[in-house]
């Protein structure tokens, strides 16, 4: 009995059941003509050369709607072409690049290249609640001090270092915010976490059905994800560096422009953000207790008490956080009256400017 079922479950996965009754569930008519067809073609195998004209007919209208889909399990064979729109690609935030003030595009060659500021300051007209700005505060610090501080006060007591990373901080923190206001929450939640969720579930009821104790539940619900089973579960250290490529890779979206030439700083922040911030933040979404209560939260209908304290006022982000704390000059600091008397670095400096687009602000000081 015991062979039969073994050979039973390799029967299975060889003919990928689970393959079919997924195409048959997604494409139902044509499973089900397919089935009329091939029903038609053993009964009346006569006719069969009237049942050509019907086979090629069925062939045709298959491979048209396969190769013009967008949303199928065959593989397309021509490319699918989709609309941008415009409206979007113009309020979105271009860190390594320059958008035109005229056409907004990115890589205007008509017009004069501009200085953008929200491309090197994107917290200008960015508020929110004092305290709000306050926990924000102080959860970076935190990591400052957990993270940065026990051994960077080993080395030196200079500031300067750390308020640059204060200052990344409040940029990366700056864009992210800004990008999540564009995000739509409700088409997330319903078109792509609803699906992730269902899919777990139903994965976790096949694995239900093979053990009999909770103890191996775990381990059969990973075994029955197989090959889709996502790279950062196979174990902490592959979590790990999954989360480091994926910080390298949104660096280009998040950093200040040009920041990730430095590759010292971009090593730093990377264990920085992944180890204090992102690793911590997704075990914490991650834990049931954490899970079950959100799912109560959501689900719950009782109204939340009202506030009795009175809103705290607008400030602009992280404003007081990225104030630096060292009062010293740098030796390295140069003044625009050394720059503008010393032609070799007012030659260097115009051609910097020139790449940043901001030479009129150097026309404006010197007619001055």
């Amino acid at each position: 009995m015991e062979r039969i079922r073994v050979y039973l479950e390799n029967l299975k996965q060889g003919l990928q059941i689970d393959v079919l009754r997924e195409v048959g569930r997604q494409y139902p008519v044509f499973c089900f003509l397919l089935v009329f067809m091939l029903s038609s073609t053993i009964l009346l195998n006569r006719y069969l050369h009237i049942l050509m004209v019907f086979w090629s007919f069925l062939a045709g209208v298959i491979t048209f709607y396969c190769s013009l889909g967008t949303e199928s399990l065959l593989p397309n064979i021509l490319f699918t072409m989709k609309p941008k729109n415009k409206q979007q690609e113009q309020q979105e935030l271009f860190p390594l690049g320059h958008s035109c003030a005229v056409c907004g595009k990115v890589k205007c060659k008509r017009h004069r290249p501009t200085l953008l500021l929200e491309n090197y300051q994107p917290w200008l007209d960015l508020k929110v609640y004092s305290k709000v700005d306050a926990s924000m505060s102080e959860l970076l610090e935190l990591v400052l001090e957990n993270f940065v501080y026990p051994w960077y006060r080993d080395i030196t007591d200079d500031e300067a270092c750390v308020d640059e990373l204060r200052m990344t901080f409040r940029f990366f923190a700056s864009v992210l915010v800004r990008r999540a206001q564009k995000v739509d929450v409700p088409s997330l939640i319903s078109g792509k976490m609803m699906k992730a969720a269902m899919k777990h579930v139903e994965i976790i009821a096949k694995a239900k059905q093979k053990v009999k104790n909770t103890e191996g539940l775990q381990q059969a619900a990973l075994d029955e994800y197989g090959p889709d089973l996502h790279v950062a579960l196979r174990s902490r250290r592959e979590e790990l560096l999954y989360l480091r490529k994926v910080t390298e890779m949104l660096f280009s979206y998040l950093m200040p422009p040009k920041a990730t030439d430095c590759r010292s700083l971009a090593l730093l922040m990377r264990e920085v953000m992944v180890g204090s911030v992102f690793l911590p933040t997704l075990d914490f979404m991650a834990d049931p207790d954490t899970v079950n209560h959100m799912v109560l939260i959501f689900v719950d209908d009782s109204p939340p008490e009202l506030a009795m304290d009175p809103p705290s006022a607008l400030v602009p982000f992280l404003q007081k956080y990225a104030d630096p704390r060292t009062k010293k000059t740098s030796v390295l600091k140069l003044e625009l009256k050394e720059i503008r008397e010393q032609q070799d670095l007012l030659f260097r400096f115009m051609n910097f400017l020139k790449q940043e687009g901001a030479v009129q602000v150097l026309q404006f000081c010197l007619t001055v």
